[in-house]
């Protein structure tokens, strides 16, 4: 190394340094810059390069304080940390590195504030294990991958930061990572704005998601986590996407906007998905398909392009107490329908409310089944509840209103059980109409 500092206490400032070769004149390695081997170091308004290396490595207990300094152009990481090696790195300007501006693995109480993280070849901030880890009020930006990464059980604060323009995701989570990530502005990231994976189970809150170039928020491969309180809004493909047997907690966010989908869960993805509001997206509001199995309940889905629920492809899971309005309405939509349920699909559809959808408000096809029970069905454009090709569905109980077409239209070998609804000012030929072919038990309606 140029320096290492190994003092009790020690102060440089107002330094550059320039590192060029990799081997000493004594034919040592020499990798870094700065070495912080033990002690602590306080550096002030520092210039930092090292064309071959690390512009500071912190290790082994000890400690820096990096004040106004420039660590730019290192041929490896900015700064790494690494052995229970802990710093404050404040007001940094860290930039152009090849790896990781900023790197830790096991580090310690280290806090990196209101800096920028800029233009580097790998990840901004890079976090491995560690504990005491705060990243706060820093401008993270057009990274060659990663803005913030966090593996293997990292638990680090992540708040405040405006993280943008990288070639990768804003933040990812993997691994067993954990993390709050809060109170963020993240976005125009080329892959999914914040991406959670293997096992990662952060809290993801009260952020701003945003105008990325792929989904807002991306959970898969058993990713966890609680994403809530957050306002994710005009992503280039789906709002929030779940597969590959994720499982998290969806909860209370704004998910709007979005060139896709709101919502999509697929590939046996699970996990719960409650009181969001979910609005003006350019697909359906929510998706759920191929094995998916989630539990959505209490959310609001307004005016989606195409439906707003759709389950296909041998989907499953509950659908309780949501509010559907709207569905297909856009003036350049094709039509859609409030709850679709579809090739081979079996939900449970309960007490849901469904209004003014530019088709039907529940379709059933396809060999579909399931349970509709006890839902508000009405003001569609068309029919309140149709059963179409072979589908098999138990319909209980429901309200179905004041639809322009038929209460409930079965046709096309549509089969199931019809109880104990109540249809009523419906303006088709009739309340309930079963088309001949169908095989269906009828039995306890009431019509008006």
């Amino acid at each position: 190394p140029v320096v290492v500092s190994t003092a009790r206490n020690a102060l440089i400032r107002g330094l550059s340094l320039l590192h060029l070769a990799q081997v000493s004149n004594e034919g040592r390695e020499c990798t870094r810059c700065f070495d912080v081997a033990s002690g602590a170091l306080i550096l002030e308004e520092c210039d930092v390069t090292s064309v071959c290396g690390v512009g500071i490595v912190i290790r082994d207990g000890a400690r820096l304080s990096a004040h106004q300094c420039r660590v730019n152009r290192c041929g490896q990481n900015g700064f790494f940390l690494f052995g229970k090696g802990g710093a404050l790195i404040d007001g940094c300007d860290i930039c152009e590195n090849a790896f990781p501006g900023v790197g830790m693995d096991d580090s310690v109480d280290t806090i990196v504030r209101r800096s920028r993280i800029r233009h580097g070849k790998g990840d901004g901030i890079k976090i491995y294990a560690g504990s005491g880890i705060q990243i706060e009020n820093n401008d993270i930006s057009h990274n060659g991958q990663v803005g913030i990464s966090i593996e293997d059980g990292a638990d680090p604060v992540v708040r405040g930061n405006t993280i943008h323009d990288g070639n990768s995701c804003g933040v990812s989570v993997l691994s067993g990572g954990r993390g709050l990530i809060e109170d963020n502005d993240i976005y125009c990231n080329a892959h999914p704005n914040v991406y959670v994976a293997t096992s990662a189970d952060p809290i993801i809150r009260a952020n701003q998601i945003h105008h990325g170039g792929s989904c807002g928020v991306t959970c898969v491969e058993e990713g966890l986590g609680t994403i809530e309180d957050n306002d994710i809004y005009s992503n280039q493909s789906v709002g929030l996407y779940i597969m590959n047997r994720a499982n998290p907690v969806v909860r209370n966010n704004t998910i709007r906007d979005s060139e896709g989908d709101g919502i999509a869960v697929c590939f046996a993805g699970r996990g719960l998905i409650d009181a969001n509001t979910i609005s003006g997206n350019s697909g359906i509001g929510i998706l759920v398909e191929s094995e998916a199995e989630p539990r959505i309940t209490r959310n609001k889905i307004i005016d989606p392009f195409s439906d707003g629920i759709k389950i296909c492809h041998n989907g499953k899971g509950h659908i309780e107490n949501n509010t559907v309005t709207g569905a297909g309405s856009s003036g350049t939509s094709a039509g859609g329908s409030g709850i679709c349920i579809t090739t081979g699909s079996s939900p449970v559809v309960r007490m849901n409310t469904i209004s003014n959808c530019a088709t039907h408000g529940i379709v059933v096809s396809d060999e579909a089944a399931g349970m509709v029970e006890r839902n508000t069905v009405s003001g569609q454009k068309l029919h309140g509840i149709s059963i179409l090709r072979r589908a098999n569905p138990a319909v209980r109980g429901n309200v179905v209103r004041e639809n322009q077409g038929v209460g409930i239209w079965v046709s096309q070998a549509g089969r199931g059980v019809l109880t104990e609804n109540r249809l009523f000012g419906n303006r088709g030929q009739s309340q309930l109409v079963v088309d001949p072919g169908c095989d269906v038990s009828v039995s306890g309606n009431i019509t008006s």
